[in-house]
């Protein structure tokens, strides 16, 4: 399930209620990365989307962490970028590329993670509905490594990461868009 499929999740979910996601992939080499995070949903959620193994596989890194309240799976991922980038077939998968000079570009398709979003703000009984559970909560998804040399989401002070972030109730104002794609090239 990794990255890429956990963000498929994190769009399901949003659609369905309440969800935190955060997660950073660390280039580390030319073809490795670590896939660190948390998506974070209510129990009550979790229950509805079929309980805790279609939320946090072991078997793919999750670990999960209950309470009464929230559902946490927090994520662990190392390996080759076909690794750690997995998905289901069908679903849209970012792309590492080495640049041969101790760099890698990275594209995650936010676009195309986004696009179901639209069928909610076209309902405006469902966005309604939908506001008070999406409020408070965020989609955050960010690229680290030795250093970014370029991005078109938000650079760290550090210098070494690089995220793009939005609360999650954006999704239902009519002018929501993100960028088709978010990159960064980075050092590692």
């Amino acid at each position: 399930m990794r990255l890429i499929s956990l963000a498929a999740a994190a769009t399901a979910v949003t659609l369905a209620g309440c969800v935190d996601v955060d997660m950073t992939t660390t280039i580390t080499g030319a073809d490795s990365a670590t896939l660190t995070g948390f998506m974070e949903v209510e129990t009550e959620i979790l229950n509805m989307m079929g309980g805790a193994e279609s939320f946090c596989d072991a078997e793919e890194g999750g670990t999960l962490e209950m309470t009464d309240t929230v559902a946490r799976c927090n994520m662990l991922v190392e390996g080759s970028f076909a690794e750690v980038f997995e998905g289901e077939p069908g679903e849209p998968v970012p792309t590492a590329t080495d640049l041969g000079d101790g760099t890698v570009r990275i594209e995650f398709p936010l676009g195309e993670m986004t696009a179901e979003t639209g069928e909610m703000r076209e309902d405006p009984q469902a966005a309604a509905m939908m506001r008070p559970m999406l409020e408070g909560h965020s989609f955050t998804m960010r690229v680290a490594g030795a250093e970014i040399i370029s991005t078109n989401g938000t650079l760290s002070d550090d210098g070494q990461s690089a995220y793009f972030t939005f609360p999650l109730v954006d999704v239902l104002s009519e002018d929501f868009s993100v960028p088709d794609v978010f990159e960064a090239v980075v050092r590692y």
